[in-house]
């Protein structure tokens, strides 16, 4: 009965996981150069270098500097329509240029004129289910910088959904009532 409980406990804890955990993006810190990205635009000045550089998650990060007209990376996203998104990075430059995170097309942050440091930013916004994030980036007389780029779903580790509470009380039932027979039958005076 003991393994039969600790058995049900494990199914019902694993269960009320949730689906998606972490980054949704593939690279975000640009390790892997531009592996599980999409370079459109102006692909004019624009370098991944890594060590002793910027790059404050791990060694690599983004120097662009397109003149004239935006260049774009982008990457697919497996969402789910209606679910918050934390979108974030870290943005700098040298006191001009811009850069924008997009879904969808859409934009969802906007900077300009970073300063040298690189600074977090983020933003939320609502998936529409399968979406498209992109960063633009643009500076005319120099470059701009960015790392650590990151995509989560907002309720990771926030409250569960209804589904998850149903099956949790639905396990502490049946643990309490598994307990409560295993006590009458020590109670017994036959």
């Amino acid at each position: 009965m003991r393994s039969f409980v600790a058995a049900l406990a494990a199914v019902l804890l694993a269960s009320g996981a949730s689906a998606q955990a972490g980054n949704l993006l593939a690279n975000g810190s640009f390790e892997s150069g531009l592996d599980g990205w999409t370079f459109s635009g102006n692909t004019g000045y624009f370098s991944v270098p890594c060590g002793g550089g910027a790059g404050v998650d791990g060694n690599c990060y983004v120097s662009a500097g397109p003149v004239g007209s935006l260049g774009y990376l982008s990457q697919n996203l497996a969402t789910t329509a209606g679910e918050t998104l934390n979108i974030s990075g870290l943005i700098g430059g040298n006191g001009s240029g811009e850069v924008h995170f997009y879904l969808d097309g859409v934009s969802v942050l906007d900077v300009y004129g970073p300063s040298n440091a690189l600074s977090s930013y983020s933003v939320t916004a609502l998936a529409s289910g399968n979406d498209v994030f992109s960063v633009g980036f643009r500076d005319d007389p120099s470059y701009v910088q960015f790392d650590k780029l990151s995509v989560t779903n907002a309720a990771d580790g926030a409250v569960p959904e209804p589904a998850s509470w149903a099956l949790m009380l639905g396990g502490f039932g049946l643990v309490g009532g598994a307990m409560r027979t295993r006590r009458k039958a020590a109670v017994s005076f036959g």
